[in-house]
């Protein structure tokens, strides 16, 4: 099974370049200002992008990504509609979708798969499924990289499954708590890290709780890359009603880039 993703982003990792990724909620703060945001994201060169389907009850959000979910549900946004929209959008930068079982379910798992790939998705990060649940998604894993989550209190012998198992990068929790309000211990991360490195070449990148471009440098340093998420929807949401929001969140990406070069 060809992991395109992972390969994608190896090569872009090559002169141990530390990878970014902003997590954007899709129709937030509306279809047209996100569509905007989105080719910004690709223009300022990252290295994919993670992508929310707004969901009524995100029990793994904090409550700014909580907040942009439910109001990307106000104006209509549905599973069904994202697809459809990605595909008359030229991107060139990967998407993954970030979601909870029940709406892949209620799609229909194949489905799911082969619309959201040929919109451009090549990830697809199930927040409720842990390691087991994951493999209900055999059928698009053909179609999609299936990428678990690891956390600080995974057994060793639970990374080696993952590091295994885990398609496109393995997506390091980086403490208890839910999206952006995360209590991070750099000393916990590092044996998650040492314990994937025995058992998978595919990027390993954190997220949860990483909210500013100096954290993000400093989480770098033990791992590929970074997911930055509340602070990303945070901004937007800061500076929605802003008529230059895409100048300014093209210089906020920027400092990231910067931070991680």
């Amino acid at each position: 099974m060809t992991d395109r993703l992972a390969e994608i982003l190896n090569t872009r990792k090559i002169g141990k370049k530390k990878l970014f990724l902003p997590y954007l909620t899709f129709g937030y703060p509306n279809i047209p200002k996100f569509l905007d945001l989105l080719k910004i994201c690709q223009d300022q060169g990252v290295d994919a992008i993670e992508i929310g389907i707004p969901h009524s009850d995100p029990v793994a959000d904090g409550p700014i990504l909580q907040e942009s979910s439910y109001h990307a549900l106000k104006n209509g946004v549905t599973p069904e509609m994202i697809p459809e929209i990605l595909s008359s959008v030229q991107l060139k930068v990967p998407l993954i979708a970030m979601t909870y079982g029940n709406i892949v379910f209620h799609y229909g798992i194949e489905r799911f798969g082969k619309d959201y790939r040929q919109a451009g998705f090549q990830g697809l990060i199930v927040a409720d499924f842990p390691l087991e649940t994951s493999r209900m998604l055999d059928n698009l894993k053909e179609m999609l990289s299936v990428i678990i989550l690891a956390s600080t209190n995974t057994s060793a012998e639970r990374l080696r499954k993952i590091g295994q198992e885990s398609r496109g990068f393995v997506y390091i929790v980086s403490g208890k708590g839910i999206t952006g309000k995360t209590n991070i211990d750099l000393e916990q991360i590092k044996p998650v890290i040492n314990d994937l490195r025995k058992t998978t070449t595919i990027p390993l990148l954190i997220g949860f709780g990483v909210n500013s471009p100096e954290m993000a440098r400093e989480l770098a340093i033990i791992a590929d890359g970074v997911i930055v998420g509340s602070a990303v929807v945070g901004f937007i949401a800061q500076h929605s009603d802003d008529p230059e929001l895409m100048s300014k969140f093209a210089g906020y990406l920027s400092q990231y880039h910067q931070a991680l070069d």
